[in-house]
């Protein structure tokens, strides 16, 4: 099992801190939370910018993996898309919408959830979702790829932008659901369809 190291700790420690009090502490405040001189944390993060963005980082890439973890659980490609929903879903949660909106606030350039860029992790989920979706026989063929995989995207970004109130994570289970309907609902063939129309009756839909 490999170490972990002290930084790494510290940004799991902090990541914890952030959930609960937010961006705007300083520096000081987080070195007194974690028990910790300043200097130790500056020795491990050259200013609170790069604190922030080491632990959103670090969020981005539990969240990938988890997502990445949800898709391999998926007998096909309709049950793995309703699979990674419900880990954005849980992930969300665990996040919180506090460090959530301060992000945006903080680090509006960081673009954590940012879904519409076409080589983004999440593009690559759904475009992949397609090809293995037609290749079992379950999605149309008669459809631009691409423009689909943009519509999905351009759709999914919409929960996480600023608007001062982060409206749609008040309830992301209906967002994520619902959207994933209707994405699959266009692209299913009438194949397809049925094991949709069993997926959402087992969800109590």
């Amino acid at each position: 099992m490999s170490r972990v190291s002290s930084k790494e700790r510290y940004v799991i420690e902090v990541y914890e801190l952030f959930r609960k009090k937010g961006l705007r502490m300083t520096m000081d405040e987080i070195a007194d939370h974690l028990k910790l001189t300043k200097k130790t944390l500056y020795n491990n993060f050259n200013s609170k910018d790069e604190l922030m963005r080491t632990v959103m980082q670090h969020v981005l890439g539990e969240i990938e993996f988890k997502i990445n973890m949800a898709l391999s659980q998926g007998r096909d490609a309709i049950e793995a898309l309703y699979h990674t929903s419900d880990m954005m879903n849980k992930s969300l949660s665990e996040i919180g919408p506090l460090l959530l909106s301060d992000s945006s606030v903080y680090l509006p350039d960081l673009k954590l959830l940012d879904h519409t860029n076409r080589m983004s992790f999440y593009s690559r989920i759904i475009a992949e979702n397609i090809e293995r979706g037609i290749s079992e026989g379950f999605y149309r063929t008669d459809f631009n790829k691409e423009l689909v995989t943009l519509f999905f995207t351009s759709a999914m970004s919409r929960i996480y932008s600023w608007n001062g109130a982060y409206k749609f994570l008040k309830d992301p289970y209906v967002f994520h659901s619902e959207l994933i309907r209707y994405h699959l609902e266009s692209i299913v063939n009438d194949q397809g369809r049925e094991v949709l129309r069993e997926i959402i009756h087992k969800r109590g839909k």
